[in-house]
Order: C-alpha cells, then structure tokens, then sequence
C-alpha cells in the first residue's frame, strides 16, 4: 500500500490512526471474494473521518469556541465545514490557512472521491452531475484510469486488479501529505 514512507514523525495521532485503518484494508484487496469498490469506499470513508476530525481539532485549537460570538458561528455553521470535500478544503485554507487544493495528492484523492460517489450514488455508473458537463466527464475518465485503474464504458465503471491497491495508495499519499500540511502550518503558529 503506498510508497515506502520514513516521515512517520510527520503524522498526527489522527493521521496515524488512518493509516491504520488503511493497512487493515490492504490485505483484503487482493482477495477475489471483497469486491474492489468496497475497498476504494472503506478507505475515502477512512480519510474523511480524519480529516474531518482534523478540522474539529483546530477548530478547538482556535479557541473559537470559547467566545459567545464564535460559539454563536458554530452552531450555525460547523455542519458545513465537513458537508463537501471542496467546503473541507475551503474551510482548511480560508479558515487555517491550510492550502491543499490543486495540489497533485488533492487532485489523486479527488478521482477517489469521484469514483466512490459514481459507486455509492451512481450503483456503479458515473452520476448526473458526473456526466453533466462533457469536458469534465472525458477528464473525470482519464483521471479515473490514469490514477485508479478504473475504465468507464459508457457510465459504468469498470475496475482491475489493481484499482484496490491503487485507491489505498493515493488514500495513503492524501494522508501523509495532509498530515505534513497541517503540522507544517501547526509549526508557523
């Protein structure tokens, strides 16, 4: 699963707890009887626990909470800080200047998360709003195949061997490189 990493003590105990998660799934992709997608939606599932918990964590750390007017903006809009994957990274950049989107681990996860929703929201095949605008449909394919392994015939997905191994590769880059993010902006305050 993933490239051989030696920045371990770039992690949060969050991040740490991910990979776990993770490797736990990596033995199970190469079993015939676990289906690829099931894998590929385990592991988004895995990274979005942790990054959400990572927002909640500097959301604490801000000391927002403890203010009536920043406890007043909470309760009001902290269900939108984890609704989205683009809200995430807006909140994480605008909020905690923590600036990842476009970033090439961001846009790798990016084709995980598409190819979950097509899984999850589409039975399979890739959704409206997936198909909706012609130029991003071609690119959402390419990404699909070049990142994950994953072809699209018509709307259907298909999956290889290797999409599996593939989706916990780029779940396990996202992880370290967000991870070295956020501790890296942790250090500048």
């Amino acid at each position: 699963m993933g490239r051989e990493r030696k920045d371990f003590n770039e992690l949060t105990t969050s991040g740490e707890s991910c990979l776990k998660a993770l490797s736990r799934l990596s033995p199970l992709s190469g079993e015939s009887t676990v289906s690829p997608e099931w894998i590929l939606v385990d592991a988004v599932t895995a990274v979005e626990v942790h990054v959400d918990h990572s927002v909640e964590t500097l959301v604490v750390a801000s000391g927002i909470s403890s203010i009536p007017v920043g406890g007043h903006f909470l309760s009001r809009y902290a269900e939108e800080m984890s609704r989205t994957w683009d809200a995430r990274y807006e909140w994480l950049a605008d909020g905690f200047g923590i600036k990842i989107k476009g970033e090439k681990f961001q846009q790798e996860f990016q084709a995980l998360v598409e190819c979950r929703n097509a899984v999850v929201h589409g039975s399979g095949h890739l959704t409206r709003r997936q198909r909706s605008n012609f130029g991003k449909f071609i690119q959402l394919r390419k990404q699909l195949e070049s990142v994950l392994g994953v072809r699209v015939h018509g709307t259907e997905i298909v999956f290889s061997t290797n999409s599996a191994q593939n989706a916990l590769r780029v779940a396990s880059d996202f992880v370290h490189a967000f991870d070295h993010a956020m501790l890296v902006m942790s250090k500048m305050n």
